[in-house]
Parts: C-alpha cells; sequence; structure tokens
C-alpha cells in the first residue's frame, strides 16, 4: 500500500523521484545526470510533463524512493504544500483520489538548494547529497538486529548485516563473498586482491582500497587538480576532506559532542572521551607487567611494546632496533635526518593501508 501510495502522489504531484548512485542526481526516466537540483527540476519540468510511473520504481525493490519535494505543488489544481502528508490529505479529500492514509507514502522527502543542504524532516544540515541522503534515511528505519541493535530501512540490509557481522568467528569478504576463518585471514585477502577494492579510477580503471588513496593517484598520475572544500556556511577553504567535515560537524550543527567542564566540541563521542581525562586525571589502563597506568588504551597499546622482545623499528643503516615508533623517529631525526624523512614517507603509506583495511571491518 505504501508503494501504491507513492505511485499516486508522484503522478499527481510535483514530487520529483531521483535516483543517487553516487554524488548527481539521476532522472528515473531517463538516466541524465545533474549535480545542481535546480537543473534536475528543470529537467523534470521540461522533459517529463508525461511519463510512465512505474518507471520511477524499476530501481526500487525495497524501501522509499527519494524524492524533491522543493517546488510541491499538485497537477491537478496547482495549488502549492509544504510536505507530502500535505499534499495526501489534499489529494484524498478535494480530488478523491485513492491515497490510503492510514498507510505509509513510501517516499523520502528532499528539499534541496544548490549550496545548503538541509533535511526536509528535521532541518538537520549537510555537506553533500549523499551526506544528506544517509541521513535522512536513518529518519526511515523498521528493522532492528537483535544481536546489536543496530537498525536498517528494508529487510535485505538488515539480512546483508547479519550475515557479514553475525556469523560466528567467518568473515565475509563483501565484493568477492569469499569466507575466512579469521579477521587476519580476511585482512590479509583484501590486502592481496585488487579486485575487492571498492574504489574505481574512472580514467586507468586501476582499484584502490581507499578514497584518499585513489584522490592521491588522479593527481599524481593524471594530473588532476587537488580538491579544495569550500565550508558553504562560513567560506572557510579546506585542503583535506576530513577536516573540512569535522569543521561543519562541530561548529555548523547539533550533532557534535561538547565537553561538561571545559565546554569544547568533539565530533565523535570517543575523541570527548579522550579529551575529558586532561580534566578527570583519571588513569583507567594500568599496565600488567610494571606497576604504570595511563589514561588512554591507544597509550596503554603502545606502551606495552617496551615489554615486548619483538623490535619493530629499525635503522637500515647502523641496524639499531626500537620497541617503539617513537624511539626510532628520535634516532632517525637525530642521526639520520634525510633518511628518515623518506622513511616517514613510506611507512604513512603502510599505515594508511592498514587503516583502510581496519575500517572496512
Amino acid at each position: 500500500m505504501a508503494r501504491r501510495n507513492a505511485e499516486y502522489i508522484v503522478k499527481l504531484t510535483t514530487a520529483y523521484p531521483f535516483r543517487l548512485p553516487e554524488d548527481s542526481m539521476v532522472c528515473v526516466y531517463c538516466g541524465e545526470s545533474y549535480d545542481d537540483p535546480l537543473m534536475y527540476r528543470k529537467h523534470m519540468d521540461e522533459e517529463h510533463q508525461t511519463f510512465n510511473v512505474r518507471m520511477a520504481f524499476v530501481h526500487c525493490h525495497e524501501g522509499f524512493i527519494k524524492v524533491d519535494c522543493t517546488d510541491l505543488q499538485c497537477r491537478l489544481c496547482a495549488e502549492p504544500f509544504e510536505t507530502l502528508d500535505d499534499v495526501a490529505q489534499h489529494l484524498y479529500h478535494k480530488h478523491e483520489q485513492p491515497v490510503d492514509l492510514s498507510f505509509e507514502l513510501g517516499m523520502q522527502p528532499f528539499k534541496l538548494g544548490k549550496d545548503k543542504l538541509v533535511c526536509a524532516i528535521c532541518k538537520a544540515k549537510s555537506l553533500c547529497l549523499r551526506q544528506l541522503s544517509r541521513h535522512t534515511q536513518s529518519h526511515f528505519l523498521k528493522y532492528t538486529c537483535e544481536a546489536c541493535g543496530k537498525s536498517y530501512a528494508t529487510i535485505t540490509t538488515l539480512k546483508h548485516h547479519i550475515a557479514y557481522s553475525h556469523t560466528g568467528q567467518e568473515r565475509i569478504c563483501r565484493k568477492c563473498k569469499k569466507t575466512f576463518n579469521s579477521l587476519t585471514e580476511k585482512r590479509d585477502h583484501l590486502s592481496a586482491s585488487k579486485r575487492c577494492w571498492s574504489h574505481l579510477c574512472h580514467i586507468c580503471g586501476e582499484r584502490f582500497l581507499s578514497w584518499t588513496i585513489k584522490q592521491t593517484h588522479l593527481s599524481e598520475v593524471h594530473g588532476a587538480p587537488k580538491r579544495t572544500y569550500v565550508c558553504p556556511e562560513c567560506g572557510e577553504v579546506f585542503p583535506d576532506r576530513k577536516k573540512y567535515r569535522v569543521h561543519f560537524k562541530i561548529l555548523h550543527t547539533d550533532d557534535n559532542f561538547i565537553c561538561t567542564c571545559c565546554g569544547l566540541k568533539f565530533d565523535t563521542k570517543r575523541n570527548l572521551e579522550n579529551h575529558r581525562v586532561i580534566h578527570t586525571k583519571e588513569k583507567l589502563f594500568p599496565c600488567p607487567v610494571c606497576s604504570k597506568s595511563f589514561p588512554r588504551k591507544k597509550n596503554l597499546v603502545q606502551h606495552m611494546w617496551i615489554h615486548s622482545e619483538l623490535k619493530r623499528f629499525s635503522c637500515t643503516l647502523c641496524n639499531k632496533q626500537f620497541n617503539q615508533r617513537v624511539s626510532w623517529k628520535t634516532h632517525m631525526k637525530s642521526y639520520h635526518p634525510d633518511l628518515a624523512d623518506f622513511q616517514g614517507m613510506q611507512n604513512n603509506k603502510a599505515k594508511m593501508v592498514l587503516t583502510v583495511l581496519k575500517n572496512d571491518q
């Protein structure tokens, strides 16, 4: 019934359906792509005054379709409306259309400006259309995993989550569907199997482990200009996407975490907790070998290498070995500063690969 309601509203109003396979709005009728929502609405007005409404739902086998209702009007009488609920009531009561108001409307509403993107439901701000889509999806989560409490919009995505996250000790590669007995085996597979890397260069077809590595490839190999990011609220320019997103989240949204002691804002709860130990002076992570304690778990993990017989870092010139990275870096900067810069670059690349593999889990 939700699907039928959506079909009637798409047919009888200017709620324009669209797909979002990447960062651009794609027309459900002809497949044309638009970066500017205003141009997409103009395209729908001029090219699709008549259409087969069933085509709007071909790509959506489950869940609700996305609709741009920025300029929402009734096609029968041209009366404007603010929300899908209002226009549904109008179609049912004034035009006696068979919209069943006892069921959901089967659509996710979007109100899209070119420069500022705001949730049509709760008015939360977003940096890009993909981020806004993910946020809007959060208002339509109906299926909850009994094992961990995470929620999903469709039963299929819930089943995928269970298959990948709650299958005992087995680990599954999302790309090739191979099964591994441990997380280590899966990470080794991802590190070695390029065809399972999810980021593809559209110029040469090479695959990469992360978006950041792909962007570096585009710049260094294909001469693509390095992208900068301009905050839509204050105009500040960032060369790094992560810093840009953290800035926007902390300064221009309510989706952040505030320290009750000093008022500083943080983008994640973990970063807030790491900061709070400055005020509490708590050291909740004791070393099981010696008497030292640490305020953060990462500090303890780093410290434990002092007690390890394994020397992870070595100097290639004088063969000295070190337990900790900080000791190795101090040695390299003091005795081999030129080589330290080069090896630092190599280690940063290796660290990036390990981080990507870890985050993929």
